[in-house]
């Protein structure tokens, strides 16, 4: 939903893109570019009154602009193991937000990560908001979905990973080492599950004021994938 999002799955992923929906009277720049993309990509538009994009975003802003995709395609969790090094992979436990998924797949992206793994019985889907958050970048990012991130936890350690959940109580970044083959793990709303915390090899926390309760998952993700990226090179 949304300019950005319609726009970059047109330009990058226009083979899952079928159909286009504007808004009644959007105009300007953004609509034509949105409406010459549909016509290079084969994609068939239509222009509807805004109470059924509303009804096609689910409450989602969309701004006018909105599409159905085909289902993303979910990579292989084992296939993130094989990455070569360095690579820094994002385990989120029992996330269900889409709106948390898109913006940590758009962290993902920006630092040029390994992979984004999403485990739980409910995950959020790809599509709608995450999607929309994701602001073009979901086609950038490998995400796998896996049903016990404790088990995939143990897998990495296997193919030489070393496993870091992040917590409050845990040491600052800045004085951890973080190798070239780093499973992050994150938790949703309730943390990581005990599970997980059984395969951690360490856990690392954001100093931050003491006044400041937490940060939420996007921000915690984007602060500790930067860390790890300043020490192993550009993205």
């Amino acid at each position: 939903m949304g300019f950005h999002a319609v726009a970059a799955a047109l330009e990058r992923e226009p083979a899952r893109v079928e159909v286009v929906w504007l808004g009644e009277g959007v105009g300007g720049s953004r609509a034509r570019t949105v409406l010459e993309l549909a016509r290079q990509a084969g994609v068939r538009f239509a222009v509807v009154p805004r109470r059924e994009l509303d009804r096609v975003a689910e409450g989602a802003a969309h701004n006018g602009f909105a599409a159905r995709l085909a289902p993303a395609p979910l990579a292989d969790a084992e296939a993130l193991l094989a990455t070569a090094s360095p690579v820094c992979l994002l385990g989120l436990d029992g996330v269900q937000d889409p709106h948390n998924l898109g913006a940590v797949i758009r962290v993902a992206a920006a630092f040029s990560l390994g992979g984004v793994v999403v485990a739980g019985p409910h995950p959020p889907p790809l599509g709608g908001a995450a999607a929309k958050v994701a602001a073009g970048t979901l086609p950038l990012v490998r995400v796998a979905r896996v049903g016990a991130l404790g088990d995939f936890a143990r897998q990495a350690q296997e193919a030489g990973f070393t496993v870091l959940g992040a917590d409050a109580r845990g040491e600052p970044v800045h004085r951890v080492e973080l190798p070239d083959r780093l499973l992050l793990c994150l938790g949703g709303e309730e943390g990581l599950r005990a599970k997980t915390q059984r395969f951690l090899d360490g856990v690392v926390a954001i100093p931050i004021a003491r006044e400041v309760e937490s940060l939420n998952l996007a921000v915690a993700c984007g602060i500790l994938a930067w860390e790890w990226r300043r020490r192993w090179g550009e993205t």
